[in-house]
């Protein structure tokens, strides 16, 4: 096994103290002269000193660990956020653990359990379907409670009002994609919608519905197909759709969106000309995929930003000992919630 070089290495090789090494690496003022500052970072390269953080954590009392648990991490979106969560992290010197609760309650209860035994800062939470449906508000509350970190629930609102919790307004997104749909002169128009239980897919189905019926149009729930935030769930409900003589479809998703564009090009169907199709989330060109779509898009940077700063300023109350509530949990007592505005973005179909 290699050798692990140690404080007290560094400090020899440098010719000063292991207190002088300790005040300058971590930053702490200190009366330290340039030159000995030098010699400190030369030894540090030379040795290839690397700080031991479960020892800084003991005097600290912080990790430097957050953990971010999506519901699928083979979802675009939620994928493509975990990213732009890590940068956040990286950039104010945290790392990330990034953990799948398959939309599983009981997994999801797991991972809070054992993120919290390893001694995570902070838990950024994107709740199971489970924990979103009907009557499972105050299940989720009580989870929370018993974590031992600030907890941020992100994306996924339906529970915000008791805890701190950022994510965009679906039931807007629902209303533009209608909107955009209508103004392009189409009166018959379908949807493929993820699970409705879940709140977020609810807003979008029930903004979308609003605004075709107070255009005066009436609204089919034939042309309504759930699709489950899928590929194949897309391109599956694309027939029924198809078939049932809708002119334009809004996909609650990018990913459902391809699958459908997929069944359409299998029946020789072309989009604008044949058919409208509007995505949601405007994701797909962050992976190379090339594609040039309209959709309503909720930025996963803009997202990320703002769980990050409210889970950050948390994170800073906790290490100073402020505002700790009678329940020892002060991101309960003062709950912050924060919307974001989806908009639309215009593409020409390639």
């Amino acid at each position: 096994m290699a050798y692990r070089a140690t404080l007290k290495d560094v400090a020899a090789v440098a010719g000063v103290s292991v207190t002088t090494v300790s005040l300058v690496l971590n930053d702490r003022p200190a009366r330290v002269s340039t030159e000995k500052r030098e010699a400190i970072a030369q030894a540090v390269k030379q040795l290839n000193y690397v700080p031991n953080q479960n020892a800084r954590s003991l005097v600290t009392k912080q990790s430097k660990l957050v953990a971010l648990i999506v519901p699928d991490i083979e979802n675009l979106f939620f994928a493509a956020l975990a990213k732009c969560v890590e940068d956040e992290c990286a950039a104010q010197g945290y790392s990330l653990i990034v953990a799948n609760s398959d939309d599983s309650r009981e997994s999801e209860q797991a991972l809070l359990r054992r993120l919290t035994s390893r001694g995570v800062d902070g838990v950024l939470l994107i709740p199971a379907r489970e924990s979103c449906a009907a009557g499972a508000g105050a299940a989720l509350r009580e989870d929370v409670k018993r974590v031992t970190c600030p907890v941020v629930l992100i994306d996924r609102l339906t529970q915000c009002g008791w805890c701190d919790a950022v994510g965009f307004d679906n039931y807007l997104g629902g209303r533009l994609a209608a909107q955009y749909l209508l103004e392009g002169g189409h009166k018959r128009i379908g949807i493929v919608t993820g699970d409705v239980a879940e709140s977020s897919a609810a807003d979008r189905r029930r903004g979308f519905v609003d605004a075709i019926e107070q255009a005066g149009e009436q609204f089919d729930p034939a042309l309504c197909v759930s699709g489950d935030y899928r590929f194949d769930g897309g391109y599956h409900a694309a027939d029924r759709i198809i078939d049932g003589g809708a002119t334009a479809v809004f996909c609650c998703n990018d990913v459902m969106a391809l699958g459908f564009r997929q069944r359409m090009a299998e029946r020789g169907l072309h989009v604008t000309e044949d058919m409208q199709v509007i995505g949601y989330d405007n994701i797909l060109r962050r992976f190379g995929l090339g594609l040039r779509m309209t959709t309503v898009e909720q930025s996963v940077v803009d997202l990320a930003a703002a769980g990050w700063g409210m889970l950050g300023s948390r994170i800073d109350a906790v290490v100073r000992g402020d505002g700790d509530s009678g329940a020892g949990r002060p991101w309960l007592a003062s709950p912050q919630v924060k919307v974001l505005t989806p908009k639309l973005v215009q593409a020409a179909c390639a």
